[in-house]
């Protein structure tokens, strides 16, 4: 089933009066709540997400500050305008709309001086470090852990039992002996806790959270080996540099202790001599408050080294054999895509009676029939005035589909390597379209066609290629509130590739990730057309990088205005086409 929050507005004013309550006790003035998980994943489920539990929305990225005096704040970017707007309640909750170029953080900050806050409890187990520290330079701040809030709110308890798998060098490329000692001296160690990472590092996959390919753990790596912190398996782990340890993750301490005793008992019978972690290095972007103070307890300040970005700038750099196993996945996942873009328009046009949530069901059950192992985020599936929803998570059964409909379809799935897809498709229900409808998507279609065919110097930011994909968008006087890429790897979303107005990241020889423009009319409908590509060395010329393709889902020429795209455009648009024909996947030319 799609998304849906499962708590009335009186259990959510419920929850709002006990938090303030407690706040009072403690001489709180406000208290921040966090969306992720321990692990400060992004996709979590509903029952992990305790900012709902104070808002009522659902969506997977927002921030939200409760004051002791007034509404709960909840801050959202402008993918989720609408959507916090139709499930908020008003009374209880103000929806802070941040502006497009200012981070939701930044946003956070500025209410805080403007409201004159002074003291805040914080999720000391659910807020990264990076963040509390920047809480701390603007306020009393004092950490609280999950133990506490749960005598006051009343969170949901959620079981995992997935079975663990192991992934073949074949899908991988790379041993996770090589990996520690291609990033780690004799000496060091690094703690991690990023879902995405871990998984990487060990080349295991488990499916345990919805939308990951990941397993929930901790990690201590050091040149040697992973020591694993898990509080349950199922299946066998054979990774001789993997050391399994079982025990609570809130329980940070004994897990230290019992590395520091294998350690120390393997180099012994090892015949090796033993040194001393000299070295702990951790991301304060990805490693969660409590955890932290954990480390600085255990291994004392001195050694712990920050270093934001974790692991990410070595799983972001594909090596072939995850470049192929990616591709692979994307076939599979553009059959499924086509299979169900097809499958409306064939229904639309004998006039079956179907729904958006038909329409849902049916993506997922033709990414399961092409060998999905589960989606990588829940599918958004929007007809009609709901594809405006940049990220519109309620297809509704009291939606008819009916022809001259705008369609959005935004899905992505786990394959056998468990790399994460992601593509979109706009495209028209059936019957004719409207003059402005083509116009729309076409404008869309001219930004991913000079997206997609762009050349860039080595290292150029990510605000550079974004300016590409705006520019004919902006030349009719429209623009969209989101990013233009991010980053595509084991989490739908990875660091070390972003394409943004504000985006200083360096485009990158072998990263990943997705190009995808929009066009959203509130009342009308929404365009959005996303490609996944490689950041490749341009062929000819030097120093230049420029993408490679790894979708190939044809667009939907009942929606394309021919006379706005230039002859250049139009010699692209074909190349595509004529690339998904081989494929079996144009809805122009068939294979």
């Amino acid at each position: 089933m799609a998304k849906s929050g499962f708590l009335s507005k009186d259990a959510l004013k419920a929850n709002i009066n006990s938090l303030k309550s407690f706040m009072k006790k403690e001489k709180l003035d406000s208290f921040y709540l966090s969306s992720s998980d321990i692990f400060l994943n992004e996709y979590v489920p509903l029952e992990e997400c305790h900012r709902y539990y104070l808002s009522g929305f659902t969506g997977s990225t927002s921030e939200l500050i409760v004051p002791l005096d007034g509404k709960v704040i909840l801050f959202v970017d402008g993918r989720y305008y609408e959507q916090a707007d139709i499930e908020c309640d008003e009374s209880l909750v103000h929806v802070f709309k941040v502006p497009y170029g200012v981070g939701l953080r930044q946003a956070m900050r500025e209410v805080i001086t403007a409201k004159k806050l002074k003291t805040m409890g914080v999720e000391g187990d659910r807020t990264d470090l990076s963040l509390f520290n920047d809480f701390r330079s603007q306020l009393k701040t004092t950490a609280f852990n999950n133990a506490e809030l749960s005598k006051i709110i009343s969170f949901r308890d959620l079981k995992f039992d997935k079975k663990i798998r192991e992934l073949s060098l074949s899908l991988v490329g790379e041993s996770t002996k090589s990996k520690l000692e291609r990033i780690l001296q004799p000496g060091e160690a690094f703690f991690i806790s990023a879902l995405d990472s871990i998984a990487w590092l060990t080349n295991m996959r488990r499916h345990e959270l919805p939308s990951q390919s990941t397993f929930r753990s901790k990690a201590l790596a050091t040149r040697e080996g992973v020591y694993l912190l898990m509080e349950h398996i199922e299946g066998d782990i054979r990774n001789e540099a993997v050391n399994l340890c079982i025990g609570k993750f809130s329980e940070l301490e004994k897990f230290f202790a019992l590395v520091n005793e294998y350690e120390s008992d393997w180099k012994k019978k090892a015949g090796l001599p033993a040194y001393n972690i000299n070295t702990v290095f951790y991301s304060a972007n990805s490693t969660n408050t409590a955890d932290f103070l954990k480390l600085q307890t255990h291994f004392g300040a001195s050694i712990l080294v920050n270093k934001p970005d974790g692991l990410v700038p070595f799983h972001a750099l594909k090596n072939p054999a995850e470049l192929k196993s990616m591709q692979d996945s994307f076939n599979s996942g553009d059959t499924a895509i086509f299979q169900t873009i097809s499958w409306v328009k064939e229904n639309v046009k004998k006039g079956t009676k179907f729904s958006e949530l038909d329409f849902y069901h049916k993506t997922n059950e033709f990414y399961k029939n092409n060998g999905a192992l589960d989606q990588s985020f829940n599918t958004i599936s929007a007809i009609g005035a709901n594809s405006s929803i940049i990220h519109f998570s309620s297809p509704s059964a009291d939606i008819p589909f009916k022809a001259g409909e705008l369609v959005l379809l935004d899905s992505g799935g786990y394959f056998e390597s468990g790399y994460a897809t992601d593509t979109t498709r706009s495209f028209l229900s059936g019957g004719e379209a409207s003059a402005r409808q083509k116009e729309v998507y076409t404008l869309v279609l001219k930004s991913i066609l000079n997206t997609m065919n762009a050349t860039f110097p080595e290292g150029s930011w990510g605000a550079v290629v974004d300016g590409v994909a705006r520019q004919p968008i902006f030349a009719a006087g429209l623009n969209y509130n989101h990013g233009t890429g991010h980053g595509v790897g084991i989490n739908v979303h990875e660091g070390g590739y972003r394409l943004s107005t504000t985006s200083n990241v360096p485009l990158k020889e072998n990263t990943v990730g997705s190009i995808e423009p929009g066009i959203y009319i509130p009342g009308f409908g929404g365009v959005r057309l996303e490609n996944v590509a490689a950041v490749e060395r341009h062929p000819v010329h030097k120093n230049m990088l420029h993408f490679r393709n790894m979708v190939y889902v044809g667009f939907d020429h009942d929606l394309i205005e021919e006379n706005l795209l230039s002859e250049q455009e139009k010699t692209w648009l074909d190349e595509y086409e004529r690339e998904c024909a081989k494929r079996g996947r144009s809805f122009k030319y068939k294979a």
